[in-house]
């Protein structure tokens, strides 16, 4: 099974993989513990005016998965006020900064925003090595339509906002900094018609 690259065309940022994450193994594995409980439960979160993130939460709703679903709705956030807020660079490190301050840019150089909803569901800490972790999660983003400066949709909708590219499957790996804060280091994906993509299609 191969997970690809993440590029810049979608919801979150494109890195090389690095000796230190290699989705689904390596290392020891333990169990994450919640730094927080609470009711599983969709919760939408609004990024911009009229760009929403819905998030299916699991009952373990832990620091690993919030640094996830922090900077991924930090990203939209960016785009929907065309850069003026950038803390998804707080919640990232090398390279995925890097690759988070690209794909903004995507929408920015092209005086481009973004309206609508995206999904995030199936969210899960698959595996816990020392201080680093891998989240697994399904993204949906054909509710989300790209617009020009004046908030109109444009006439050319990239791929991922159309079934079935509009659904895949989301790794992210995170670290725990020295100050104790969990930090994205790297994003892959898996698109369709992969496997793993396909098993997020509702």
């Amino acid at each position: 099974m191969a997970i690809t690259l993440m590029i810049l065309a979608l919801s979150a940022c494109a890195s090389p993989a690095g000796p230190e994450f290699a989705p689904g193994g390596g290392g020891t594995t333990t169990k994450a513990l919640p730094a927080t409980s609470s009711a599983p439960g969709i919760e939408t979160i609004t990024a911009a005016p009229g760009l929403q993130i819905a998030i299916d939460w699991p009952s373990d709703r832990n620091k690993m998965i919030k640094a996830f679903t922090d900077n991924y709705v930090d990203q939209w956030r960016a785009v929907g006020t065309a850069g003026v807020d950038d803390t998804y660079l707080d919640s990232v490190e090398e390279p995925a900064n890097r690759d988070a301050y690209r794909w903004v840019w995507s929408f920015l150089k092209g005086k481009q925003s973004a309206q609508g909803t995206a999904k995030l569901y199936a969210l899960r800490v698959a595996s816990v090595t020392g201080r680093g972790a891998e989240i697994n999660a399904c993204v949906d983003t054909s509710g989300i339509r790209v617009t020009d400066a004046t908030g109109a949709p444009i006439d050319d909708q990239p791929a991922w906002t159309a079934s079935p590219q509009s659904t895949y499957f989301q790794v992210a790996a995170v670290r725990r900094g020295d100050d104790g804060a969990w930090r994205v280091k790297l994003f892959r994906h898996a698109s369709y018609p992969d496997e793993r993509a396909k098993e997020c299609l509702r």
